[in-house]
């Protein structure tokens, strides 16, 4: 069982889930010298059907196509480019 401290899961937590995955379990430890043990989920990852996937995307267009009908007009884009960069 890899061995990570508070640090590593603050800085880097998808390395220290990585090996949680890998290892089934990895050991957290604290300065205070108290461990705990990380565990992933048994099984209950929800899987989506590829049909159900695609029907959920198509929803997702025509939702974008009814929200956003027409495009941002080039002077206001340029405007917010301007004040996105500051100036």
């Amino acid at each position: 069982m890899k061995t990570f401290t508070v640090r590593d899961l603050d800085r880097q937590p998808a390395v220290v889930l990585d090996a949680c995955d890998h290892e089934g379990e990895v050991r957290i430890r604290r300065r205070n010298g108290h461990g705990y043990t990380l565990r992933p989920d048994s099984g209950d990852s929800i899987r989506v059907a590829g049909k159900d996937r695609k029907r959920w995307l198509e929803e997702h267009r025509i939702w974008l196509r009814r929200t956003f009908r027409k495009p941002i007009p080039a002077k206001q884009a340029a405007l917010v480019d301007r004040l996105i960069a500051g100036e």
